[in-house]
């Protein structure tokens, strides 16, 4: 099947944060969509079955067997143990898919979706696909879901892993240690140096990049998501705030470490400049291509979507 083909592609998490624009990125090309849900609705246009990826019988797909498999559904914790048995439920979960994929004559191209904290804090050196894992914070936990698929890849399966940087949309991280805290305090925080260098994608360059890797990618390879160059965080900092008109504040490591713990330390304060060595990515049209642009339209979806910002100017 050529990648101008409509293609039917299955979705887990489709109602996440980076789920909901993979969704949006699909309608737009026009392919059919069908998802996984557990407790949420599913956007018009796109057909639902009802489970949870624990114990999903995988062989309801059969039936209409889709082209591709997009995984976004991640098994989370708030507490480091709840961390650990979410990630404990994530490898099992990802050893029950990948035993009925091997069960299949033709089976789909699974993308399943990771993050570069993979790679750990890599300092001002340029991280391709190549890198050894070294995980930190939450993926020190969430990475066994993820070492089932890396055990298959390139050989039995079609199998693909994306690892998106910072993505920085309406919601997730970018909304609550930004965007909230200068909205209710005008300041936007600096949390430790900030020399360490962020890697960011807006959440829309980040679901077409996903997509671009079910359609048309090479099965059994790495891709790193990438469309901005990496900058540091003061520079973030300073850049939100002015897009908000806000001041800059800085919050010190060992205040951080103790509001938010060591894992959110961690994730916050890590330096990494993630590139990708494939094509696909480096010639992906991002419609956000330098961190300027894609913090200004982060800030617009989150206005969008918060009263405070919404209706008369």
């Amino acid at each position: 099947m050529s990648a101008t083909q409509k293609k039917h592609i299955f979705v887990l998490g489709s109602s996440g944060f980076i789920g909901r624009a993979v969704i949006s990125s699909l309608q737009s090309r026009g392919h059919r969509i069908s998802a996984l849900i557990r407790r949420s609705t599913a956007p018009d246009g796109v057909e639902t079955l009802t489970g949870d990826i624990r114990d999903f019988d995988w062989r309801r797909l059969e039936k209409d067997l889709p082209d591709a498999i997009i995984h976004l559904a991640r098994i989370s914790g708030r507490r480091k143990l709840s961390r650990w048995i979410a990630g404990h439920q994530g490898r099992m979960a990802s050893k029950r898919l990948l035993r009925w994929l091997h069960t299949l004559d033709r089976p789909p191209h699974l993308v399943f979706t990771s993050g570069t904290l993979v790679y750990g804090d890599c300092g001002k050196a340029a991280i391709d696909e190549t890198a050894p894992l070294r995980p930190i914070a939450f993926q020190r936990d969430y990475i066994r879901a993820e070492h089932p698929v890396l055990e298959v890849i390139g050989k039995s399966l079609p199998v693909s892993v994306v690892r998106p940087p910072w993505v920085i949309g309406g919601a997730s991280w970018f909304r609550q240690f930004y965007f909230e805290n200068a909205g209710r305090d005008g300041t936007v925080m600096q949390f430790g140096s900030g020399e360490n260098l962020m890697s960011l994608v807006h959440v829309d360059d980040c679901a077409g990049q996903i997509c671009e890797v079910a359609l048309r990618g090479e099965p059994g390879r790495i891709y790193n998501i990438s469309a901005c160059p990496a900058i540091t965080q003061s520079l973030f900092v300073q850049k939100v705030a002015e897009h908000m008109e806000a001041g800059i504040g800085v919050l010190p490591v060992e205040e951080l470490r103790r509001k938010y713990g060591k894992a959110v330390l961690e994730a916050l304060t890590f330096s990494l400049d993630a590139v990708s060595r494939e094509p696909l990515i480096r010639d992906y049209p991002n419609r956000y291509p330098d961190a300027t642009s894609a913090i200004g339209a982060a800030i617009a979806d989150c206005r969008g979507s918060d009263s405070r910002f919404s209706g008369s100017s």
